[in-house]
């Protein structure tokens, strides 16, 4: 039997190959490329996912501004409609000399004017409202929802001012817009 070996505290390294443990030593110079490519890799994939992202965000607010300025148009045109038939009755009014007991009501008389052109106003706000914009697009944000504000404003203001005059009696059965409004209600049966 052989003697056993006994143990001291000193600490011993034990290889399994000398030639292997050199390697390991002595620094690799191509060691560090890969992951110089691996970082020059990830730097141009994530410039050419923002220059895609970047482009479609271009092309999106392009369309966005196309849709914002024909509902502008399509308001200013209907707009200047409303002005200049509602303008026509006023300065009609104001050149009939004023004549004790006889009570002229101007929205009597721009009734039937405001009649004409409420189609126009009520096809433009729709248009508006149908325009879609992205929230961080804030100069379009800002002109779509001044658009909307002001369409819908005229649009109440003729239909008020449509509802007047001698129709006015017939409880606005003749106004294509309340009579969907009650019936989209359910009260269409009166």
């Amino acid at each position: 039997m052989e003697p056993a070996e006994l143990l001291d505290d000193t600490p011993v390294r034990l290889s399994r190959g000398s030639e292997r443990d050199e390697r390991e030593s002595e620094p690799h110079p191509r060691r560090g490329l890969p992951r110089v490519r691996a970082g020059w890799m990830v730097t141009v994939l994530a410039l050419v996912a923002g220059l895609v992202v970047v482009s479609a965000d271009l092309r999106d607010r392009s369309r966005e501004a196309d849709a914002v300025g024909a509902c502008e148009t399509q308001l200013r045109w209907a707009s200047g409609q409303a002005d200049y038939r509602m303008g026509l009755t006023t300065n009609y009014v104001r050149s009939i000399p004023s004549t004790p007991g006889l009570q002229t009501h101007l929205a009597d008389l721009m009734a039937p004017r405001a009649r004409l052109v409420l189609p126009a106003v009520q096809r433009a706000d729709r248009a508006c409202k149908a325009v879609s914009v992205r929230p961080w697009h804030f100069s379009l944000v800002a002109r779509q929802h001044a658009a909307t504000a002001y369409s819908g404003a005229l649009v109440t203001l003729l239909q008020i001012v449509a509802a007047q005059g001698p129709r006015r009696h017939r409880g606005f059965h003749d106004n294509q817009t309340f009579l969907e409004l009650r019936n989209a209600a359910g009260l269409n049966g009166g």
